[in-house]
C-alpha cells in the first residue's frame, strides 16, 4: 500500500489531536506529515510538505475550510482533501462536495466514518498518476561518514534536504535517488532540480560526498540557494555565501571577509552585489533572521540564546533587526508561530 502524505487542520487542539489519534493511519496508507491549527499555518507548511491529503475543519477564526480548500488547490492541484463540520454547518459541507471535496465528516466524528473517509480518499489518489518516490527505497546515510552511491556515468550531482517529507519534481531521463541522513529528507540527484519545494536546502554541485552533504545543510539552515557561479577563475560568491552562512554566528566585517578571500573589499562586494542582487550585509541580515524564525519556532532556546546562536550580541540590538524584518518581535513571533518547522 503507498504511503500518503497527509495534513490535518483544525484550530482546537483536542479536535486536531483527536483526528489523528481516532484511528491508526499508518495502516490506512498515510502518514501524518503536518498538524496546523489555523489555516494560515496550513498554506505556508503545504509549501514545505506538499500534503496529498488534507482534512480541515470548515469553521476557522482566519478563513474557512472551504476558503483553505480553495487556496490549496492553487498550489497543489492533485491534492484531495476532506472537510469536517457540526451539523449545524451541513450546507456549508454540501458547498465543498460540490468544489470536488472527497467527503464530509460530521462531529462528533467516529472511526468508522474516518475510516471510510480514508478509504475515500486512498481511492481517489490512487487514480492520480503520479511520480514515484517510496521511501522504502531510501538509502540511509552515516551523516557522521556520508558515503553516497554513484551517478550513473559518474557525474557531479544535486543533495536535496528536508526535515520533513517532501517530493521533487521527477525529470524524464533524470536519475533521483531517495536517502535519509539521521533526521533528514533528501534526494540525490544527477540534474539541476529547478522546482524546488519551499523549505528545501539545495548543494552545490559535487562528486557525492561530504561536500554535498555540508552545502545541503547549509542552504537548509540559511533559507537561500546558492548561486550558480558565472566565469571561469572569478571569485566564487556562492562560497561566500557558504562561508557567511556557516559563520553567522560570529562578528563579520567586510575587511576580514575580504582578507578572508584574498580580495578588495570593493571587488568583493561589487562581484556580490552583481551575482545575487543584494548586499553581503543585506545577505547576512537575511539569513540570520531566517534561522532566528526557525529556532523560535523548533526550539526552547531562550530569546538570548537565539539572538547569540544568530550572530547578535546586542539582544535589543537583535530584537528591533528582527521586528524590522518579521513584522513583530521575537517573544510574540515565538507565541503566534510556535510550531515544528524544522
Amino acid at each position: 500500500m503507498e504511503n500518503y502524505r497527509l495534513m490535518l487542520v483544525d484550530d482546537e487542539p483536542w479536535a486536531l489531536a483527536g483526528i489523528e489519534e481516532i484511528i491508526d493511519w499508518t495502516q490506512e496508507g498515510f502518514s501524518v506529515v503536518a498538524r496546523c491549527e489555523c489555516a494560515a499555518e496550513a498554506i505556508a507548511q503545504a509549501g514545505r510538505v506538499c500534503p496529498d491529503a488534507v482534512i480541515t475543519d470548515i469553521r476557522m477564526p482566519d478563513m474557512t475550510g472551504i476558503e483553505l480548500v480553495q487556496r490549496l488547490r492553487k498550489k497543489l492541484p492533485d491534492v484531495q482533501c476532506v472537510v469536517v463540520s457540526a451539523y449545524s454547518d451541513f450546507e456549508v459541507a454540501r458547498e465543498a462536495i460540490r468544489l470536488s471535496a472527497v467527503h464530509y465528516l460530521l462531529k462528533p466524528l467516529a472511526a468508522s466514518d474516518v475510516r471510510e473517509a480514508a478509504k475515500m480518499l486512498r481511492d481517489k489518489l490512487g487514480q492520480i498518476d503520479r511520480p514515484k518516490q517510496p521511501l522504502s527505497q531510501a538509502m540511509a546515510i552515516d551523516p557522521e561518514h556520508p558515503v553516497f552511491p554513484d551517478a550513473p556515468g559518474g557525474t557531479d550531482c544535486y543533495l536535496v534536504l528536508s526535515e520533513t517529507d517532501f517530493r521533487l519534481p521527477a525529470r524524464e531521463n533524470g536519475w533521483c535517488q531517495p536517502v535519509l541522513i539521521g533526521g533528514l529528507m533528501g534526494f540525490l540527484t544527477d540534474y539541476y532540480p529547478a522546482d524546488l519545494p519551499e523549505g528545501c536546502g539545495l548543494s552545490m554541485p559535487g562528486q557525492p560526498g561530504e561536500w554535498l552533504l555540508r552545502t545541503a545543510r547549509a542552504s537548509l539552515v540559511g533559507g537561500v540557494v546558492f548561486v550558480q557561479d558565472t566565469g571561469r577563475g572569478q571569485l566564487s560568491v556562492a562560497e561566500i555565501q557558504l562561508y557567511l552562512i556557516e559563520n553567522m554566528r560570529n562578528e563579520i566585517t567586510l575587511k576580514d571577509l575580504a582578507a578572508h578571500f584574498f580580495v578588495t573589499e570593493t571587488y568583493l562586494c561589487d562581484r556580490f552585489k552583481k551575482q545575487t542582487g543584494e548586499s553581503i550585509m543585506s545577505f547576512l541580515r537575511r539569513i540570520r533572521m531566517h534561522r532566528a524564525q526557525n529556532l523560535l519556532m523548533a526550539s526552547r532556546l531562550s530569546l538570548r540564546e537565539v539572538a547569540y546562536q544568530c550572530g547578535y550580541s546586542d539582544y535589543s540590538y537583535f530584537g528591533r533587526q528582527f521586528k524590522a524584518e518579521v513584522g513583530i518581535t521575537p517573544d510574540l513571533f515565538r507565541k503566534e508561530k510556535r510550531y515544528t518547522a524544522y
